[in-house]
């Protein structure tokens, strides 16, 4: 499930998730749409930031401490419009005591168009 409020009212969906990986969908709304009629990159940024942080969570366990974002570097290739369906594939590729890493891609369903890419870094509570 997405927790993050943001994500959920965007309409994305979770597809799969499992330890480390995590996969949601989102199919593009007008409102979804910046001032030049293409996919907000805060709506991208926002999307696979969710799926990364689901990827850490399933990997740590639902009783592990909090984990949140504190960087994050987001690559914009290739546009999407309203109508299109994104797959978001989010992995972790590193965990350790205090600190974890992510990239996350999100592609047009349609054609496989790598649409954008997102690497995040996230600290872990200590309990």
């Amino acid at each position: 499930m997405l927790r993050n409020s943001f994500a959920r009212l965007s309409g994305a969906r979770l597809k799969s998730c499992e330890k480390g990986s995590a996969t949601a969908s989102v199919t593009l709304r007008p409102e979804h749409a910046g001032a030049n009629g293409t996919a907000h990159g805060g709506l991208l940024t926002t999307l696979m930031d969710s799926s990364l942080a689901i990827a850490l969570r399933e990997l740590r366990g639902e009783g592990a401490s909090l984990h949140s974002s504190i960087e994050m570097n987001a690559s914009f290739l290739a546009e999407a419009r309203p109508g299109d369906e994104l797959t978001i594939e989010a992995r972790i590729s590193h965990l350790g005591e205090n600190v974890a890493f992510g990239e996350a891609q999100a592609r047009r369903r349609a054609d496989g168009e790598l649409i954008a890419i997102a690497r995040v870094t996230f600290a872990i509570q200590q309990p």
